[in-house]
């Protein structure tokens, strides 16, 4: 369990344009099932005890909205809506740069992510516990290939490859340094486990959930209703 020192702060990432959406409002706040698609998995994350605070990242502009579509199981732990920056890794910076001094570990989680389930947050936060970087992954079921200039160049052996989710959890100033060098040196990526990853420090796993799916696509909306609506993410 959880030692009583890790003071765990969580970051809702919902700062993406949602390019490929296409759903004729900012990605976040699609309405699935009645509530806005980032409060889904704010309550989730707020409800565990084990979290102290929420960071909301939000695109600039539309942290009013964002905060106004939150549930009310959340109000109280939210610490900030600020405006996240041109690209994931620099939205996920601005939040850490914002932790409460008192953050040991963070969590970052992202908006798009509607189905998060309790037990895959308790998974995540009882590896932290014992790690200082924890990611989800599920296994890849279709065959992978790399393709170049139109044609197939190799086929991948989908026993060494998974698909990575949120949340990831990570010991705060490590996160943090990740990031740093990562900015300093040019290194871009949309994923912070590989931000850890370049300092070659590890990055454990533990198991996904194939319904943590991530809405991309405005098709994708209809798969996450029934999902929730199955109690699959309760």
């Amino acid at each position: 369990m959880m030692g009583p020192a890790m003071v765990v702060t969580a970051l809702i990432m919902a700062g993406g344009t949602g390019e490929r959406f296409k759903g004729g409002v900012p990605k976040q706040l699609a309405p699935i099932n009645g509530r806005a698609m980032i409060a889904w998995s704010t309550r989730v994350l707020a409800e565990s005890p084990r979290i102290d605070a929420l960071i909301v990242v939000t695109a600039a502009g539309t942290e009013k909205e964002v905060r106004a579509s939150l549930p009310a199981e959340a109000v109280g732990k939210v610490r900030a809506v600020i405006a996240g920056g041109e690209t994931r890794q620099e939205s996920a910076f601005n939040g850490l740069k914002g932790l409460p001094s008192e953050t040991t570990h963070v969590l970052i989680h992202d908006a798009a992510r509607p189905c998060l389930s309790g037990s895959l947050r308790d998974r995540v936060l009882d590896a932290l516990a014992a790690h200082d970087a924890v990611v989800p992954a599920v296994p890849a079921t279709d065959t992978l290939i790399r393709e170049e200039d139109g044609r197939v160049d190799a086929v991948l052996d989908r026993v060494y490859v998974s698909g990575v989710q949120t949340p990831q959890a990570f010991r705060a100033d490590l996160i943090l340094r990740a990031h740093r060098e990562a900015a300093a040196r040019g290194f871009k990526s949309s994923d912070d486990g590989s931000l850890v990853l370049a300092l070659k420090e590890p990055v454990f796993t533990v198991a996904g959930e194939r319904t943590n799916i991530k809405v991309t696509f405005a098709e994708d909306l209809r798969l996450a209703e029934v999902i929730l609506q199955n109690g699959v993410a309760a």
